[in-house]
């Protein structure tokens, strides 16, 4: 089994990724404010939020903007974006795997785009359990991860848990990458409304969850 890596260790990878992807906005996230509208939802966190094309959605659009990623180099050029347009985000290089550093219920929203899945299931756990403490009641949170009926499965990667494969070659050699079966993503949030639940296909097959904190 190759050698295990976070993925934002692999920083050309993970840059160049978010750097083709700047300025562009997932559809889906593409009018979360009017979702927000009506309620008192002030406060979002982006997990992994890279160069920070998210970041700069919702400043734009006057929200109070946190985020975090592991790859210093992306994150400076996301305070870099919000700088030309005299805009103001809370960002930091951080760990997703790591306790996140900020308050119980300090968020109204929480977003985590194709980033959750690069680690294996008891971080990914531990995650979760994370983002429930940081929503508030009523917060509401926007995940999009890959599918377990993806076909990017193939031999140059290889089973190191179920659900669970880690490349091993190429740019993101020895990263490990869980792909959901759709009663494990719900599992996580049982004491979530969910809003939307759909199916995505664009380099892989994912999932696109909209929920909010609290049953109704």
């Amino acid at each position: 089994m190759p050698e295990e890596h976070a993925f934002h260790s692999l920083s050309t990878a993970w840059k160049n990724w978010h750097l083709s992807k700047e300025g562009t906005v997932e559809p889906e996230v593409n009018g979360l404010d009017r979702l927000f509208s009506g309620t008192n939802a002030k406060k979002i966190l982006d997990i992994g939020c890279g160069a920070g094309r998210h970041v700069v959605y919702f400043a734009r659009k006057g929200f109070e903007v946190y985020g975090f990623d592991g790859d210093e180099e992306t994150l400076e050029r996301a305070k870099k974006l919000l700088e030309n347009e005299n805009l103001r985000a809370d960002l930091r290089v951080w760990d997703m795997t790591k306790q996140l550093p900020y308050r119980d219920a300090f968020f109204d929203a929480v977003l985590a785009v194709r980033v959750i899945h690069h680690t294996r299931l008891s971080n990914i756990t531990a995650i979760m359990n994370e983002i429930n403490r940081l929503l508030k009641t009523d917060g509401f949170l926007f995940l999009q991860v890959p599918s377990y009926e993806s076909e990017t499965f193939d031999s140059g990667t290889i089973w190191a848990e179920p659900g669970t494969l880690i490349a091993r070659g190429g740019s993101e050699k020895g990263v490990p990458h869980h792909f959901f079966r759709k009663d494990e993503l719900l599992g996580f949030f049982s004491s979530y409304t969910v809003i939307e639940l759909h199916s995505k296909s664009d380099h892989y097959v994912g999932y696109c969850l909209i929920a909010q904190k609290g049953k109704r």
